[in-house]
C-alpha cells in the first residue's frame, strides 16, 4: 500500500513536497529536488522530473494530469493507504473525451461540474468503491475559507460521516500541513513498506511486481492466529521461494535433473536446493554453490519442508506440534536472508 499524490503545479510546491514526504524520500531525493527548486533557467523544473524522484522511493506515487491520475486510481485505486489530491487540477488543459475514455461515467456534463474542483470527482469515485475516504483521503486546498464548487455533495458527505471537513488542509495553513505530515508518517502500512522496502525492490526487480506485491501482503497478514490463515501465509511463503528458485535456476542454467521432465520450466524444488548445496561424499564435505553455506542450507530445507507439510494444498496435514503466527515470522525472516542471498548471487558467474 502507497501514498498517491496529485498535485498540477508540482514545480510550485517542491518545499511542501519535502516537508510532507522528507520521511520517506531519503537524503539523496531531497537533495535532488532541492537542485530543482534552484533551477536558475528561469522555466521552472519539469513536473515529469519531480514525478521520476517521488515515484523512486517506492511508497510515494504522484500525478499532475488529471486524465493521467483518473487512469491511476479508476485502475489501481485498491493500491493506496493515502489519498493526496489537490481540489483544482485544471492547470494542464484536457478534453472531455479523454476522460470518457478512461471511465464511462463521466458524461460531459461532469467536465463542467468537476471543472476547477477534479479533486473532488476522485472523492465521488472512492465513495462509490467503499474505499474509507474518512481515513484516507485529503483535499489541498488553496483557501479552505473559498465558497466551495459542489459544496452541497461533500457537505452531504460529512454530515452523514463519509468523510470529514478536517480532511481539507489549507496548503498555506503551517499547523494543518504538519497534521498531515504526522498522519503520513504515523500510517503503520506505509512504514511496513518503508521497512521492507529493499526486499520488496528485489521481487519486482528480480522477478515480477506481483510477487513484490504478494510478499507485502503476507508481511500485512504474517501475525494472523487462524488456522487457516497460518497455513495459507505458509504456502505464499513457498510460493515465493519457489519463484526464487525458478528464476535463479533459470539464470544459472541449472542441470537438468532439476526440472520437470514433462514441464521444462518446472522445477523440482529439492534437486535445485541440492544443487546449489551438493555434498561430496568421496571427500564427505559439502560443497556450497553461489555463496551459499550452512545458514542457507537450513533455511532452504526449513521452507521447502514445513511450508510442503503444512501449506493450504497439502496431502495430509501432520500430526504433532503445528505451525502458529510465530512459524509464519520465523519463516519471513529466514526468506528475508533468502531474498538478500539471491539478489547477491544471480549477479554472479556460475562455477
Amino acid at each position: 500500500m502507497k501514498i498517491l499524490f496529485v498535485e498540477d503545479e508540482l514545480s510550485r510546491n517542491i518545499p511542501k513536497i519535502i516537508r510532507l514526504f522528507k520521511k520517506f524520500l531519503g537524503d539523496d531525493n531531497v537533495l535532488k529536488l532541492k537542485k530543482l527548486e534552484e533551477d536558475e533557467s528561469g522555466y521552472g523544473a519539469e513536473p515529469e522530473e519531480i514525478k521520476k524522484i517521488l515515484n523512486s522511493t517506492g511508497i510515494i506515487e504522484t500525478e499532475y494530469y488529471f486524465p493521467s491520475a483518473l487512469k491511476n486510481i479508476y485502475e489501481n485505486f485498491e493500491d493506496y493507504s493515502i489519498f493526496i489530491i489537490d481540489r483544482n487540477l485544471s492547470e494542464k488543459p484536457y478534453q472531455w473525451e479523454e476522460l470518457k475514455k478512461i471511465d464511462e461515467r463521466f458524461e460531459q456534463n461532469f467536465y463542467e461540474k468537476f471543472f476547477e474542483r477534479e479533486g473532488d470527482y476522485f472523492l465521488e469515485f472512492l465513495i462509490t468503491q467503499n474505499v474509507n475516504v474518512s481515513e484516507k483521503f485529503f483535499f489541498l486546498t488553496a483557501n479552505t475559507t473559498d465558497s466551495l464548487k459542489n459544496i452541497n455533495e461533500i457537505q452531504s458527505h460529512i454530515d452523514f460521516g463519509r468523510f470529514k471537513a478536517k480532511n481539507f488542509i489549507d496548503k498555506a495553513e503551517s499547523k494543518e500541513l504538519e497534521k498531515l505530515k504526522q498522519r503520513i508518517e504515523n500510517n503503520e502500512i506505509i512504514n511496513l513498506r518503508k521497512e521492507n522496502m529493499l526486499y520488496l525492490q528485489i521481487l519486482e526487480n528480480r522477478i515480477a511486481k506481483t510477487f513484490s506485491e504478494r510478499f507485502f501482503h503476507l508481511l500485512k497478514n504474517k501475525d494472523l492466529k487462524n488456522v487457516d490463515e497460518i497455513f495459507e501465509n505458509l504456502g505464499t511463503i513457498r510460493n515465493i521461494f519457489e519463484n526464487i528458485l525458478t528464476e535463479f535456476a533459470k539464470v544459472k542454467s541449472a542441470p537438468e535433473i532439476c526440472f520437470g521432465k514433462k514441464n521444462k520450466s518446472q522445477i523440482i524444488m529439492r534437486n535445485v536446493i541440492r544443487w546449489i548445496n551438493d555434498f561430496d561424499k568421496e571427500k564427505k564435505k559439502p560443497i556450497y554453490r553461489f555463496n551459499s553455506n550452512s545458514l542457507m542450507k537450513n533455511f532452504f530445507y526449513d521452507i521447502q519442508e514445513i511450508c510442503s507439510d503444512f501449506g493450504p494444498h497439502a496431502k495430509s496435514v501432520s500430526k504433532g506440534f503445528q505451525p502458529t503466527s510465530n512459524t509464519v515470522n520465523a519463516l519471513i525472516y529466514e526468506l528475508k536472508d533468502i531474498i538478500l542471498w539471491f539478489d547477491k548471487s544471480i549477479e554472479e558467474l556460475s562455477p
